[in-house]
Parts: structure tokens; C-alpha cells; sequence
């Protein structure tokens, strides 16, 4: 585990309602960016009957863009998807329809050019929640790479069963990033144990962030205390199994003897299978999804890979009182009571999301059972330099106007 001292920066920890989301820019993964962040977009307009363009076109990707009907036109929606599940003989997550049904957005859409038509969200044995919260009505369309999107977008604009129009952009990773190392789980004998460890993990007494004691040989002018409490945290609890958390970042390593044990898997799947034995939408989840790559293969592995989930899977859950690696703020005390990590990746090597993507990521991580969603990616500021970077959100209210799916999807895992 590359997190034996686990240095993490400027921590934030947002509590929503019993929801608690942690963001963390962290120093070697270099705050990840939406590269899409542009503050110079369509202004939402007044009437809500008008359907926005709710983005700016700059480093849009090609060939799709990302819509949402009016809830008026959902039983038109949902025969046309029935339809093409069957007649392609594909569950509804397969079912990629080449025709909305919808008389006005097919017009358009066939003046456009070729295109066909998904669901974002696959439906799954949560249907009945992500009808309630109206995720249903997104959808995208996919058009031929040389297709005009600007044009496209403005053409669908003027279609009324169209609430908002977004243009997809790619969620990926600075590239001045450097890697960092995955260090081995170092052994220690069972009997060895600090003054001021609880636990006989050998790393544990150089986690000075959990426990400070003021040791200068770590940290160059370290003040005692001055660390994130775990000392007294763990005289009241040292994790729960009931807890899941979902971290959403690159792949963690789910075989790595300090985390193995804290993994959450899904019980109903099997492996790298082409089936979805339960229903969530997803065929052989059994540690969570690569939502970069699309498969349940989980990866750590690639050349570019930085071993950043998994150092941060360390610092929320690495098995405590093993005698081996680090320790986990929510590890457990060693009779496997720790909380459990799902894997939600949305870096791989040098694939980055895109923004539907990373909205499914988000609602798989809600609809399986995961109470807290790990995420250290972000934002430039929004008085960034241009020339330089993209910049990012003036306010919560500025980015929940200009990323609306992402701003529902996570509305749906708070609630």
C-alpha cells in the first residue's frame, strides 16, 4: 500500500444530512480536474418551458450529446425502450434504441444524421427510487463522429418535450501528475507494538496525521496533537461492517493483504462474468465497476497508474491490528469490523470518464449499499488562469446550473 506515512492535503468533510461525502485533494494525485469547467455558458433562462443548453461547447466530446425529457413524455420513452430490449433480445441495460418514439425528436434528430439512443442509467431493482428522483429521463444520443454537436444541440433546442441539453465532456487527470509508489505490505511481529500505537500495524506509529505525539524525526516542526484525533476516536469505535464506502477515484487493489479483508463484495456475482445475477444493472460486479473502462475488472496495473485508490482505500479502511501495512481510521480492531470499500474506478491508466459515466458511478455507488462516496477530484477555481487551465464553479449554485446530472446524481445518493 503506497500509504505507510499517508500524507493527505486539505481535507474537506462535508456532512449531508446522515451522508457524509469526503473530498480530498491529495498531494501527489494534483486535484483532479473536470477539464470541462467553463464558466462562460448558456445562462439558464427564466422559463422553465425552454429547453437549455446548460454547458459551454469548448472540449466537448464528439459524437454525443447528453439530454433530458419533459416527465410528460415518459410512457412514449418507456414503450420505445421495451420495444428494442426486445427486439434485440438484450436486458434494458442493452437496450440502445434507434428511435426515441417521440414524433418531434426524431424529426430533428433524423435531419441531424444517423443516431441512436440510451438510457443513461440502466434500469436495475432501483427503478422505482431513480423514477422518484427522475434520473430516468436522461438519456444519450450518440451521433457520427463528424457530426456538427454545436448544431445538433442548437437544433434540439427548439424541441419541447427536451428539458436541458448538455454537452459531454471527459472527467480526467491533470497531466502533471507523478506517480506513486505502492509499497509492499511490511511485515512486523505480532508482539511488537509503540507507546502510542493501539495497534501492531508496523506504519502505524509514522501516521502522525492519526496520532501526533510531536516526534520532529517525522515531521519537521510537528506539534503534538495536531492530527485528525483517531486516538480518541477509536476508545469509541474502530469501524462497522455495516458501513460501506464507495471510493471514487482509480482502482483499488481488492487483493492487497491490508485491505483484502475490508473489500466489499457483491455475493449475488461472479467474477469477470457476462451475466447480471443480481439485477443491479451491471454484469460481474463482485468489488465494484470500472466505470473508465465500462467492465468489472477492476485495474491498479496500467503504466500511468498512480496507486492513488488504493492509498486512499488505506487510509479509510487498511485492516488494523494485522501486523502488516498501515492502519485504517475505519479498519476495525482485527476481528473483522472494519468498514467495507467498494470500488467505484473512475481513472484507469490514461482513461479518464465521461460525464455520464461518472453519473452512473455515482448512482451504482448509492443503489449497492454505499453510505459514503469518496471522491478526490475536483475543480479549478473559478479565478483560475485560462491560459493555463480551465476555470472552474463561482459557487454550489453556479455548478448545480451548468452540471445538472452530476448535481442529481449526487442529490440521489445523499437522499
Amino acid at each position: 500500500m503506497n500509504a505507510v506515512v499517508g500524507l493527505m492535503k486539505n481535507r474537506t468533510i462535508m456532512k449531508l444530512k446522515n451522508i457524509t461525502i469526503f473530498t480530498a485533494l491529495v498531494l501527489f494525485f494534483g486535484a483532479c480536474t473536470n477539464d470541462y469547467s467553463n464558466i462562460e455558458v448558456t445562462e439558464v433562462p427564466q422559463d422553465p418551458n425552454k429547453t437549455v443548453i446548460v454547458n459551454g461547447f469548448e472540449g466537448a466530446m464528439e459524437g454525443e450529446l447528453i439530454i433530458k425529457f419533459r416527465p410528460e413524455v415518459t410512457a412514449i420513452l418507456d414503450r420505445t425502450l421495451t420495444r428494442s430490449a426486445q427486439a434485440n433480445k438484450a436486458g434494458a441495460y442493452g437496450a440502445v434504441m434507434t428511435r426515441s418514439g417521440i414524433t418531434d425528436v426524431d424529426h430533428v434528430l433524423d435531419i441531424i444524421g444517423s443516431y441512436n439512443i440510451e438510457r443513461v442509467f440502466p434500469m436495475n431493482k432501483s427503478e422505482e427510487e431513480t423514477r422518484k428522483s427522475g434520473l430516468h429521463l436522461w438519456y444519450i444520443v450518440r451521433f457520427n463522429n463528424n457530426t456538427d454537436i454545436r448544431n445538433a444541440a442548437e437544433e434540439l433546442s427548439s424541441v419541447g418535450e427536451i428539458a436541458k441539453i448538455q454537452y459531454s465532456h471527459e472527467l480526467k487527470r491533470r497531466e502533471d501528475q507523478r506517480p506513486t509508489m505502492i509499497a509492499p505490505a511490511i511485515k512486523a511481529s505480532m508482539n511488537t507494538r509503540q507507546s502510542n500505537s493501539f495497534f501492531n500495524d508496523p506504519g502505524l506509529p509514522k501516521q502522525w496525521h492519526y496520532i501526533n505525539s510531536g516526534d520532529e524525526s517525522l515531521v519537521p516542526g510537528s506539534k503534538a496533537g495536531s492530527d485528525v484525533n483517531c486516538g480518541e476516536a477509536w476508545k469509541k469505535s474502530t469501524g462497522n461492517p455495516s458501513i460501506i464506502v464507495a471510493v471514487m477515484d482509480e482502482g483499488v487493489m481488492w487483493p492487497h493483504p491490508d485491505l483484502e479483508a475490508n473489500m466489499w463484495v457483491n455475493e449475488d456475482e461472479i467474477f469477470k462474468s457476462d451475466k447480471d445475477n443480481d439485477g443491479n444493472g451491471y454484469n460481474g460486479d463482485v468489488y465494484g465497476y470500472n466505470f473508465a473502462e465500462m467492465t468489472p475488472v477492476i485495474s491498479w496495473s496500467h503504466e500511468r497508474d498512480t496507486g492513488h485508490g488504493t492509498h486512499v482505500a488505506g487510509t479509510i479502511a487498511a485492516v488494523n491490528n494485522n501486523g502488516i501495512g498501515v492502519s485504517g481510521i475505519a479498519g476495525g480492531s482485527g476481528s473483522n469490523d472494519g468498514v467495507k470499500i467498494m470500488s467505484v474506478q473512475i481513472f484507469s491508466g490514461q482513461f479518464g470518464v465521461n460525464q455520464y459515466n461518472e453519473a452512473r458511478a455515482i448512482k451504482y455507488a448509492a443503489d449497492n449499499g454505499a453510505v459514503i462516496l469518496q471522491c478526490s477530484w475536483g475543480y479549478n477555481s473559478s479565478l483560475s488562469d485560462p491560459s493555463s487551465s480551465m476555470r472552474g464553479y463561482v459557487n454550489d449554485e453556479h455548478w448545480a446550473r451548468h452540471c445538472p446530472l452530476e448535481k442529481e446524481a449526487l442529490d440521489y445518493f445523499i437522499h
